[in-house]
């Protein structure tokens, strides 16, 4: 009696349900809803009665038997999907690890690209302010350039720099570190560039002269790299370690008075007409970065 009744309340339900509908429905949709509303009907009847026992309790030992048959199988299903869901979790994290690190490497690279450059900038001013007294002092005419290549081969000791004849540069012009120490003389000039042959160099050679009291003049040879030597010092002459060696204003493109270095070791040897001495440059070479040429030699200076 129960089922009837249940029965002739969804029927109407779902007829009544199904009359609103129609005037909705194309003629396809109602050929579909007349062919299986027996189905449709039977259906919601099922679902219905289901949660009605299932309300009633009826159902709970089956249920319980369902829930203890199927617990194994999907506490399996629950461990694979955590196992494939940790395995995921954790993939994205060490992607994500990976593009912060990429990140980190990435702003490091420019943090230090923008000290690099600061340090080029401060290095660039603590060397126009040192010139900036040597040159005031001085009637020669200056270009400033920045060295750009170094050579440091057992053949030659050179610098290149990014200043050439367009410039007003030439062979045989000389050119100054930090204080206005002599480096070397311009060697060979491109348009936009020229090379710089170092004063260590073996092919360098400069008239010089000591700060003595009898201001002793000779000539300053490089020694391939290692070092400079002075020549060509009578032996009647006395120097001391720790004089002062300048140029002698003997050579036409190089004024007198350029700090060339000091002595550090006098090779004295009586039964030989000259003396030698090993010069130190009070520059680094290999810590050049920005050089003076002086393009025009005062005559008075």
């Amino acid at each position: 009696m129960f089922l009837y009744c249940l029965r002739l309340f969804f029927g109407s339900y779902v007829l009544s349900f199904s009359a609103l509908m129609f005037h909705c429905l194309n003629d396809k949709s109602m050929l579909f809803v007349n062919k299986y509303s027996k189905a449709i009907i039977f259906s919601v009847v099922i679902i219905f009665l289901l949660f009605f026992l299932h309300y009633l309790g009826v159902l709970r030992p089956i249920e319980n038997a369902t829930i203890f048959l199927t617990k194994p199988i999907l506490r399996v299903f629950y461990g694979a999907s955590n196992w494939v869901g940790g395995n995921y979790l954790n993939y994205r994290s060490k992607q994500s690890l990976a593009e912060e690190n990429n990140e980190l490497k990435i702003q490091l690279v420019e943090l230090l690209k923008e000290k690099s450059l600061y340090q080029i900038e401060a290095e660039e001013n603590d060397f126009l302010k040192s010139q900036i007294n040597f040159t005031k002092a001085s009637k020669n005419e200056f270009e400033v350039a920045r060295v750009i290549g170094q050579n440091t081969e057992l053949t030659q000791n050179s610098l290149i720099i990014d200043k050439g004849s367009s410039s007003g540069l030439s062979v045989g012009q000389p050119v100054l570190g930090e204080g206005g120490v002599l480096l070397g003389k311009i060697f060979k000039v491109n348009k936009a560039s020229a090379i710089v042959l170092l004063i260590n160099d073996d092919l360098s050679k400069v008239s010089v002269k000591i700060l003595n009291g009898a201001k002793t003049i000779g000539l300053v040879e490089g020694e391939y790299g290692i070092g400079i030597k002075m020549k060509f010092i009578p032996q009647s002459e006395t120097v001391k370690i720790g004089d002062i060696v300048v140029t002698s204003g003997l050579e036409k493109q190089i004024p007198k008075g350029l700090v060339v270095g000091q002595i550090k070791k006098i090779n004295q040897e009586p039964e030989l007409l000259f003396q030698e001495a090993s010069i130190e440059s009070l520059v680094d070479f290999n810590k050049v970065t920005l050089v003076n040429i002086i393009k025009r030699a005062n005559e008075n200076d």
